[in-house]
């Protein structure tokens, strides 16, 4: 299936977490599968590993423009972290129900990662879904085909698509509303329509001094 991201914007973080023996039993048990998807990447980042106090996963490429491959975390409490020096970037805390996830990694105040957590496969989130997660302070709104969506800051929302033209396509608009009370468009484009995709809409700030909330978006 074809994958689409539009995103901008650098940034880099920290984190630490220990696990204990029993979470790793369980995570052995379990075979969890995790795939991730950073909102942005700091540069020369290399590869990363999950990993606990006495496990790491095999390197792989912190992805920005599509799920990463399916990748199996020491437990359900792990790090994530840099090869180069082992630099932690997040920490994850899986649910204790379910085996596959999509972890999506946003930046927050703290220079971190905040991981969101979804199942991979589930009845939240469906095919012909999106999801759309308000990582900035300002609330935020838009609409995908007739499908509409306000959210204030630092929430994530799930939304069925429908409203599709009979060309097959969503009209898509995403904006943000400043704080005069006014809204503000920030892209208008068009999506097609795809039953079988899940969509991911991320409104994020722009590292750039006096940058504005802006928007990415990606289908899998």
């Amino acid at each position: 299936m074809t994958k689409r991201l539009h995103t901008w914007g650098i940034c880099l973080f920290a984190a630490v977490l220990l696990i204990t023996g029993q979470d790793i039993a369980r995570a052995q048990k379990a075979k969890l599968k995790v795939r991730l998807l950073a909102e942005r990447i700091p540069p020369n980042l290399g590869k990363v590993t999950l990993a606990n106090e006495d496990i790491q996963s095999d390197p792989f490429n912190l992805p920005m423009n599509n799920l990463s491959a399916p990748q199996e975390p020491p437990a359900r409490a792990f790090r994530i972290q840099t090869i180069n020096k082992n630099i932690p970037l997040a920490t994850v805390k899986l649910p204790e129900e379910g085996n596959s996830f999509v972890v999506i990694l946003l930046p927050n105040a703290e220079g971190l990662y905040t991981p969101i957590i979804m199942p991979f496969n589930g009845s939240k989130f469906k095919p012909g879904d999106a999801y759309i997660h308000n990582n900035t302070p300002k609330t935020v709104l838009g609409f995908i085909g007739t499908a509409k969506f306000s959210l204030r800051p630092k929430r994530g929302t799930v939304i069925t698509l429908k409203g599709a033209r009979k060309e097959r396509f969503y009209d898509v608009g995403l904006g943000v509303r400043e704080d005069d009370g006014t809204n503000r468009m920030i892209k208008s484009t068009r999506w097609p329509e795809d039953k079988q995709a899940r969509f991911y809409v991320f409104y994020y700030v722009d590292p750039k001094p006096n940058a504005s909330p802006t928007a990415g978006w990606m289908s899998m």
